[in-house]
């Protein structure tokens, strides 16, 4: 029976540098089946967040295959990869990218409006991510106004507008008050349960790791 992978990485390496490259990855072969839920684990500087960052092709490997439901990203045309990145990935990078004068609804529709999704769906699609995530009274708070914790939420529900089958999160708890932490672990779960979607996760949060498919220790190449 053939084995269907979200993401595969085929013999990738990974260095910073001409003179003196310093070595993040060498030869590493991973391999993430459609819905497995995985979490990256390992201390500041181990390369998690470079990994993802090579997984949704913001970065390219010095060497190897990065292959995405089939696709191989690293040899794909910038702009066509920017269009595969946006259907295929939803993204919450660790410094929040949330623009702070839009609503909590608009910041959620901003995705749908660069994808030319008709305005009716985009409100439809709105207010069913609000309801999910448990705040569909909150629609027009000013985002701006809100805590850490309330936009790490609205970044996280965001990420999941345009029903991307594959979820890259880049410690989405470290934050994080533990009641907080709780909605995000649940509306991550729902999404992932329901909607069967791939979780690539960088976290060293207990209450994610517990629920994760498969833990991946990154270790970074030493010199």
């Amino acid at each position: 029976m053939a084995v269907n992978y979200a993401v595969k990485l085929e013999s990738v390496s990974k260095s910073y540098g001409d003179a003196s490259p310093q070595r993040i990855f060498e030869s590493v072969n991973i391999s993430f089946h459609d819905g497995e839920f995985a979490a990256l684990k390992g201390p500041i500087g181990s390369g998690k967040t470079t990994l993802l960052n090579i997984i949704a092709g913001f970065l390219k490997p010095n060497f190897g295959r990065v292959v995405v439901k089939g696709i191989d990203i690293v040899r794909m045309p910038e702009k066509e990869l920017a269009v595969f990145r946006a259907k295929t990935f939803g993204i919450v990078p660790q410094t929040q990218n949330l623009v702070l004068e839009l609503s909590i609804a608009q910041n959620i529709e901003l995705p749908m409006i660069f994808q030319n999704i008709p305005k009716v769906e985009r409100a439809k699609r709105v207010q069913e991510i609000l309801q999910r995530v448990g705040i569909p009274k909150m629609a027009d708070r000013i985002v701006g106004t809100l805590s850490v914790g309330e936009r790490e939420v609205i970044a996280i529900a965001r990420s999941t507008a345009l029903d991307p089958p594959i979820l890259l999160l880049d410690e989405p708890t470290e934050a994080l008050d533990p009641a907080m932490t709780d909605m995000v672990v649940a509306f991550i779960k729902s999404d992932h349960v329901l909607k069967k979607k791939t979780v690539i996760i960088a976290t060293h949060d207990e209450r994610v790791t517990k629920i994760a498919h498969t833990i991946i220790q990154v270790k970074k190449r030493m010199p």
